[in-house]
């Protein structure tokens, strides 16, 4: 296999050097007086003689703007942008498939103040791109009163499992960017964080199955990265959002946005609270197997109810200051403080062979926790010259402080008679202390007017602490008494240093890009309970490719390959316990390795609306939960342990077009297979699965001002990391929105899950474990929402860049409550 994509490579480089990129296309750069791109400015093109519009885009953060897929003819372009006065560009004219750049264009500030003016516009549901798909958070109804889990949960080809964990077309190892910027979180803490970020302060969702060498190599199955709204005119200007949810418990996300420009100084602040409240249930059937040929030892029936709250208060604030026309400074800093609280009363039911109640179990757990985050970037950005020559770089500084409490009281009472026979009384102080340091630097280097040289450096330094001490209440001494088993002082410490080069070039049909990643990873991890410790020391390639050809104006085909890597989770390699009961509890594992996947995709893509991709990717060392069993003392745990090797192949189809003026629909479908090979407990794993994922969003327009949403998606039965089997799951949501305030104020209201559907049922039935799950939490529920746009709207001024250093490391915190 690995021959096969080495010749694949050399194949895709070879035919970089004799051809390369590009499409008949209209671009250009928007900037304004003083030469400084202008982000988000509206592009328009219309046919020069009849005035129809046929494209509209929009720039970047660069101030790049590309058309694609254009005939032959004579077009009119237009860009605006809110205190800007409007461009309009004459006889633009298309032959053939030589492309037309304009080159760099400036806007003039509008003299006037726009105080009184608001611009609504409507984006599109879901952009698909060459190098990923966006997801426009707000033209999504029912994302009103939601959060960012919501959000990614409703995104196309993105699943989130009953634990929180994301997968992207039916791959895990997704890597969660906000704003460029890694959240340093995994597992649970990453769940925890987009469970209390409120939809409203979310713009777009980028999702990038292929991301260039730019990006760091961790994420199997891509990159998610969530961009928040930014303040993007002069003058004093903000929004507040205000949600109000009713399910069976309440929740209230709540946000403010303030952002001030005058000349070269941008000042920006960003404040949210919310309460969040809700349940969830799990039942547990597990059979336990009595020796090879004897019937069940005994059964246990086990129902878990749940109930957990918590608050979110945090500020992201910073500035900017522009020395000159090339050159910015800035700073941000970001803290968040969650105290959480999870309480769950369990019972289980134990059952002999024969199926008699033996006894039962009782268990009350408590888990608090004040989960505290700190964060801050210096960046730096300048130009060299008007050729597009530019130097970025960051600083990063991030720390995580959590000081959890855990109780578990458990009593057994054996059956007849139901006389108490046994306690187990546990309680923790698991306190976690993690700091992460990171420095990035980035070039570009343009080639002429179609190629392009990237080249970077980044370092990071990761130190983790985590000090998990646990009691036993000891009945004869009537004392807490140390739990030397559970207790473990466990250490990490990491240092990733990487460098890469990326090329890109366009050549009429064609389009090249290649680069080449280069991770160093020195790595040592202590337990200072048994004195255990572990060193890595390894270095690792990361090739990445990527050929498109425009067959005509309506077909372009495009083909990419990609190495990644999958480093574990820091929590996931805390060997911290976390109790459901005395017999069943998850753990974590210091010594997971990493796992490494080749990705590749074919696309093909019809009038920009219709694209339809084929991918293939094999991974070795998976990373995944197991169960492991005790068949004697009928414990059971939950744990991650490098098991397989998964072999993923799949076709994903997306639609998104306008179906009449007044109804827009979009829909992605997406067909995989999972096949898992190798060793779970000692046992050989060999099973395979075909599954089926859609999303469906139709949205509606009634007169200016009413909008309506009827949305949700289906899953079929999947192998969820090639142990638990979940049954089909789907849900269906409605939405109605309405402009009022002279269009400053929309007020959404959102159903989700009027019928309550959503909720998870699986199996496992691997060796002597067999295990059936059912879960469901407080999902159906309704939202009314209201966004309020404030303040004086001037000219445009020097776009912030709120990217930073921190990339993987920020995604591997993981672990925490479960909520």
């Amino acid at each position: 296999m690995k021959k096969y994509l080495l010749l694949l490579l050399i194949a895709f480089a070879a035919s970089g050097m004799a051809i390369a990129q590009s499409t008949a296309t209209v671009k250009g750069i928007i900037t304004d007086a003083t030469g400084t791109p202008l982000e988000a400015v509206t592009i328009s093109l219309y046919q020069q003689a009849s005035g129809k519009l046929i494209k509209i885009s929009t720039t970047t953060k660069k101030g790049e703007f590309e058309i694609i897929n254009l005939g032959d003819g004579s077009y009119k372009l237009t860009a605006s942008l809110v205190g800007f006065k409007p461009l309009e560009k004459q006889n633009i004219d298309i032959k053939g498939t030589e492309p037309v750049n304009i080159g760099s264009v400036s806007l003039e500030a509008a003299t006037k103040s726009l105080e009184n003016v608001t611009v609504v516009a409507r984006k599109p549901m879901v952009e698909v791109k060459a190098d990923k798909t966006i997801v426009n958070v707000e033209s999504f109804i029912s994302n009103a009163g939601g959060t960012a889990l919501d959000v990614l949960d409703k995104s196309p080809g993105i699943t989130v499992d009953r634990d929180g964990n994301i997968s992207l077309k039916g791959k895990q190892g997704v890597i969660v960017l906000i704003d460029g910027k890694q959240t340093f979180l995994g597992g649970q803490d990453l769940a925890n964080l987009l469970r209390n970020t409120a939809s409203n302060q979310l713009e777009t969702v980028e999702i990038m199955t292929q991301p260039s060498a730019k990006y760091d190599a961790s994420g199997n199955s891509g990159i998610i990265n969530i961009r928040t709204k930014k303040g993007r005119q002069n003058g004093f200007n903000g929004s507040v959002n205000l949600s109000y949810i009713q399910a069976l418990y309440p929740k209230s996300p709540n946000s403010l946005n303030l952002n001030y420009k005058k000349n070269k100084w941008t000042l920006f602040t960003a404040l949210n609270y919310s309460y969040w409240e809700g349940f969830n249930e799990l039942k547990l059937l597990r059979k336990f197997q009595g020796k090879s040929g004897e019937p069940l030892s005994a059964i246990f029936d086990q129902e878990s109810n749940g109930h957990f709250s918590s608050k979110n208060m945090g500020i992201r604030t910073g500035a900017e200051y522009a020395i000159n026309k090339n050159t910015s400074i800035g700073l941000q800093v970001n803290g968040t403080y969650n105290p959480r609280t999870f309480l769950s009363e369990g019972i289980a039911a134990i059952y002999d062979g024969e199926r008699l109640l033996d006894s039962t179990n009782v268990a009350s757990s408590r888990n608090t926790d004040k989960w505290k985050n700190f964060g801050a970037n210096l960046n730096f950005r300048t130009r060299l010259d008007t050729t597009g020559r530019e130097i970025t770089a960051d600083l990063d500084h991030i720390w995580y402080g959590s000081n959890a409490v855990q109780t578990s009281d458990n009593y057994t009472f054996y059956q007849p008679g139901n006389q108490l026979a046994d306690s187990f009384l546990l309680k923790g102080n698991l306190p976690s202390d993690i700091k992460i340091y990171s420095v990035k630097v980035d070039y570009v280097h343009p080639l002429g007017k179609l190629g392009k040289l990237e080249a970077g450096l980044k370092t990071s330094l990761v130190k983790t602490d985590n000090d998990a001490r646990y009691y036993l209440w000891d009945a004869d001494a009537k004392d807490w008494a140390d739990d030397l088993t559970r207790s473990n002082h466990f250490l990490y410490e990491e240092n990733i240093n990487a460098a890469y080069i990326n090329y890109s070039r366009e050549l009429k049909k064609w389009a090249f890009q290649t680069g080449l990643r280069m991770e160093h990873t020195n790595a040592k991890g202590r337990q200072l309970s048994n004195n255990e410790s572990f060193k890595r020391d390894y270095a690792q390639l990361f090739p990445t490719a990527f050929l498109s050809y425009k067959l005509n104006e309506k077909n372009q085909l495009s083909a990419n390959y990609g190495r990644r890597i999958e480093r574990p989770n820091y929590q996931d390699m805390n060997p911290f316990q976390y109790f459901l009961d005395q017999y069943t509890f998850r753990m974590g594992n210091p010594y997971l390795q990493p796992q490494f996947s080749h990705n590749i995709e074919v696309s093909h893509n019809y009038k920009g609306v219709l694209n339809t991709t084929l991918n293939y990717s094999v991974t070795t060392d998976i990373i995944n939960d197991i169960l492991k069993q005790n068949d004697s003392t009928k414990v059971t745990f939950q744990t991650k342990e490098n098991i397989a090797r998964r072999r993923n192949v799949g076709i994903a189809i997306s639609y998104n077009q306008p179906i009449t003026k007044w109804w827009t629909v979009s829909l992605y479908g997406n067909v995989f297979n999972n096949q898992f090979t190798g060793f779970v407990n000692g046992m050989p794993l060999d099973a395979g699965f075909t599954a089926f994922m859609a999303n469906m969003n139709n949205q509606f327009k009634f007169a200016k001002t009413w909008g309506g949403e009827i949305s949700g998606f289906y899953r079929s039965k999947m192998q969820e990391g090639g142990l638990i089997v979940a049954l089909p799951m789907g849900v269906i949501n409605f939405g109605l929105s309405k402009q009022v305030l002279k269009s400053k104020g929309t007020l959404k209201l959102s159903i989700n899950d009027p019928f309550y559907i959503q909720r998870f049922r699986g199996y496992t039935q691997f060796g002597s474990i067999d295990t059936q799950i059912n879960a469901r939490w407080d999902n159906s529920r309704a939202a009314l929402s209201f966004n309020y746009r404030f303040g004086k709207l001037q000219n445009g001024g020097p776009q912030r860049r709120r990217t930073g250093s921190v990339t993987d490391e920020q995604n591997r915190v993981g672990g925490g409550n479960q909520q």
